[in-house]
């Protein structure tokens, strides 16, 4: 037997309030991070140009990229409009997903500057986890679509929301630092005792 109907809503609710969480805190920390200084929007600017963008719309587009993040918060955190960021996120992720597996299919490797200054050059994990961001906009959404959409019953409900949006979100805004951490570390040739 299924939950009651009651139980089922409302942990449709505490869903779809994870989801716009995480996903309002990661594009945010996306916005802050390209729109911090002149130089980190310059350099996102750059290497926009890298993903197969003429130059003469490199600003144009990272002009745009910056601003439909800032819509997905914006939607995410306005009560009514959450299934409208939830589907501009979905619409954006698989649009910046596509620039990267192309621009990986060319053999481009250019930085990742999705949250602003990085230098990591962009590969696989970056895809994945477009991809995973991208399934928790469409559980948010059809979680906001079939009984999430109402706020949460209580304080302890958003407490827990954000309990767990926050560490995801902070695995996902740092994971190429938490990759480099992890990594093993280059080998270095070592001498023998006593040589220089």
């Amino acid at each position: 037997m299924g939950l009651p109907i009651r139980e089922e809503a409302y942990r449709m609710r505490h869903l779809e309030l994870t989801a716009r969480l995480l996903l309002a805190l990661v594009f945010l920390a996306a916005v802050v991070g390209k729109l911090r200084t002149r130089s980190d929007f310059a350099d996102f600017v750059a290497t926009v140009g890298r993903f197969g963008v003429p130059a003469r719309w490199t600003r144009p587009v990272a002009r745009a990229a910056v601003a439909a993040e800032a819509a997905v918060v914006v939607l995410l955190v306005t009560p009514g409009a959450a299934p409208a960021g939830s589907a501009l996120a979905v619409a954006l992720l698989g649009v910046l997903t596509a620039a990267l597996v192309a621009a990986l299919r060319r053999g481009e490797r250019p930085a990742c500057r999705c949250f602003g200054a990085g230098d990591t050059p962009i590969g696989r994990r970056h895809v994945l986890r477009n991809l995973a961001l991208g399934a928790v906009a469409l559980l948010g959404l059809a979680a906001g679509l079939n009984g999430g959409g109402g706020s949460p019953s209580s304080s302890a409900a958003v407490l827990l929301a954000a309990g767990v949006a926050l560490p995801l979100a902070a695995v996902v805004v740092r994971l190429d630092d938490l990759v480099a951490l992890f990594a093993p570390a280059p080998s270095r040739p070592t001498r023998p005792a006593g040589r220089p």
